[in-house]
C-alpha cells in the first residue's frame, strides 16, 4: 500500500520533475555560455567617413559604456543607442552587432550640419536628422532656414518636430531627394535658401542662385512633384523652356482644372523692374509677401 501511494505521488508530479529538469539544464546552460562568451572587444564603427572619425569612435565607445568581460548576452541594445544618442545629437546609431565569442560593434552615422529655424526669438541648428543641435541670437552661416507651418521643438537633442509633423516629413523627403540626386548635405545648404511652409497647401523653396520651385502639394504625389520642379531648374525638361537658374519662379501644381490631376510646370521670369526685384509677374504669386512674414 505505501509503495503504490508513492507510485501515484511519482506519477503526478513527474510532468512537474520534468520541468524543473528542464529548467535547471537551461540555468546551467546560460551559466555555463554566460561565463564563456564575455565581451573583450567594443568597436565603433561609422558607415562615412569623417575628419574627426577616430575622436568619435572614442567618446561613442566611452558614452556606450559596454563593461569588459561583462556577458555577451547582456548587452542592452536599446539602452546603448538610447545612451549615445541622448549624448551626441549629431549620431545615429544605426545598429549593434555581437559577433561571438567576444567583440560588440557599434554601428553609427555622423549628420551633418542642416538647417535652422526661429522660434520665440531664438535660431534653432539642426542637423540633418531633424535634431537641434544648437541656438543662437541670429541667423547662422552654414545652415538653409526653414520656415515651419506647425509648431516646433526648443530643447537641444530633441527632433525639431514631432515624427508626425507635416514639415519634418517634408524636410526628410526634400534632403533624401537631393542626396539620391548625388548631393551632399554641404551641397544641400549651399543650393537652398530657405524654405517656407507657411502658406498651407504649398512648399516653397528658394534657391541661393536666386530661382525659386513653389510646389502646390498633392499629398502622395509630392516626391513627384519635387522631381519636375527639380528638372525644370536643371533645365532637364524640355516642355518648359526659358528658365534661368539665377531668377524667376518655377510653379508645380496638379492640374484640377481638367480634372485629370495631371503634374503641370510654369516658369514666371522675374519683373523688369529692379526695384522689384523679390516680385514676379504673378500677381498671387507667394514671394511677393514672404519677407514680411518673417
Amino acid at each position: 500500500m505505501y509503495y503504490c501511494l508513492l507510485y501515484l505521488v511519482y506519477m503526478r508530479n513527474k510532468k512537474l520533475i520534468a520541468f524543473l529538469i528542464v529548467v535547471l539544464v537551461l540555468v546551467l546552460l546560460i551559466v555555463i555560455f554566460g561565463a564563456t562568451f564575455l565581451v573583450r572587444h567594443v568597436d565603433a564603427y561609422s558607415y562615412y567617413e569623417h575628419p574627426q572619425i577616430e575622436e568619435y569612435d572614442k567618446k561613442i565607445i566611452k558614452t556606450a559604456g559596454i563593461e569588459l568581460n561583462s556577458s555577451m548576452f547582456f548587452v542592452d541594445e536599446a539602452a546603448i543607442k538610447r545612451k549615445v544618442e541622448e549624448a551626441y545629437p549629431d549620431v545615429g546609431v544605426i545598429n549593434i552587432k555581437r559577433s561571438f565569442p567576444d567583440r560588440v560593434t557599434i554601428n553609427y552615422v555622423i549628420y551633418e550640419k542642416s538647417f535652422q529655424y526661429r522660434n520665440g526669438g531664438k535660431y534653432y541648428q539642426c542637423y540633418s536628422s531633424g535634431r537641434i543641435g544648437s541656438v543662437s541670437d541670429t541667423e547662422l552661416d552654414g545652415y538653409f532656414t526653414v520656415k515651419p507651418f506647425a509648431a516646433t521643438s526648443v530643447k537641444i537633442g530633441d527632433y525639431f518636430q514631432s515624427a508626425g509633423g507635416k514639415d519634418r516629413q517634408y524636410i526628410d523627403t526634400i534632403i533624401k531627394f537631393l542626396r539620391d540626386k548625388g548631393m551632399i548635405d554641404l551641397s544641400i545648404i549651399q543650393f537652398i535658401d530657405f524654405i517656407d511652409f507657411r502658406r498651407e497647401g504649398y512648399v516653397y523653396i528658394r534657391t541661393k542662385a536666386g530661382c525659386s520651385i513653389e510646389i502646390h502639394d498633392n499629398g502622395p504625389k509630392f516626391t513627384d512633384m519635387l522631381e519636375r520642379g527639380f528638372a525644370v531648374y536643371r533645365k532637364a525638361d524640355p516642355t518648359v523652356t526659358g528658365v534661368e537658374q539665377t531668377c524667376g519662379l518655377i510653379r508645380v501644381y496638379p492640374n484640377f482644372s481638367q480634372g485629370d490631376g495631371a503634374i503641370r510646370c510654369s516658369y514666371t521670369a522675374p519683373n523688369s523692374d529692379p526695384s522689384q526685384g523679390a516680385l514676379h509677374n504673378d500677381g498671387e504669386y507667394y514671394a511677393q509677401y514672404y519677407e514680411s512674414l518673417a
